[in-house]
């Protein structure tokens, strides 16, 4: 028969329950994300980098998840588009310069062009395929970094302690004649 033991060790203590306190507990992921030091710019980017858009929710920034999918989606499918055109036009280019005149495209407009004219368009869509690849990874990390900037500027202060002022000067220019400038001042806090 065989069996497995496990050592079992065991003790007990008599506790005061008056000075006994209990344990600390490590917040979780949901009170240190949502509850402590909220907005996190840091867990806004992570969010948006781990899935677009959901650093945008972590802001409170709703209405800003439709643009980020707008602008994926339609990048994403433009892609899709692009590689296709661009592996017909490979494909046919190939067919058409492998000197086998049983593998001649036969489909319009393939059919219709010289090799130099299809390698040509071959190489346009490739650029637009490049581009376009070049365009869903910058919209990517633009999404992380809105979700960071406007995690970071949320709490900004635009209270009423913040003022302004344009005040004309006069100052010395070349050959000591006067020049009429324009000078900026802030106050900010009291």
């Amino acid at each position: 028969m065989l069996g497995l033991y496990l050592p079992f060790a065991g003790w007990s203590q008599k506790a005061d329950t008056a000075a006994v306190a209990p344990p600390a507990e490590r917040p979780g992921f949901f009170r240190r994300t949502f509850l402590g030091d909220y907005p996190s710019p840091r867990t806004a980017v992570i969010l948006s980098l781990a899935l677009p858009g959901a650093g945008q929710v972590y802001n409170k920034k709703w209405w800003k998840v439709p643009i980020v999918y707008g602008v994926l989606g339609t990048l994403v499918y433009s892609e899709v588009v692009n590689v296709r055109q661009y592996r017909a036009l490979r494909d046919n280019y190939k067919w058409l310069v492998d000197d086998d005149p049983t593998t001649n495209p036969t489909e319009p407009p393939y059919n219709q062009l010289s090799a130099p004219a299809l390698r040509e368009y071959r190489d346009q869509w490739k650029r637009r395929v490049e581009r376009n690849t070049l365009g869903i990874g910058l919209a990517y990390f633009l999404t992380a970094a809105d979700a960071f900037v406007d995690a970071h500027l949320a709490r900004f202060d635009v209270g009423e302690n913040l003022s302004g002022q344009l005040r004309p000067s006069l100052q010395p220019g070349p050959g000591g004649a006067p020049i009429l400038g324009i000078g900026v001042s802030a106050r900010i806090g009291k």
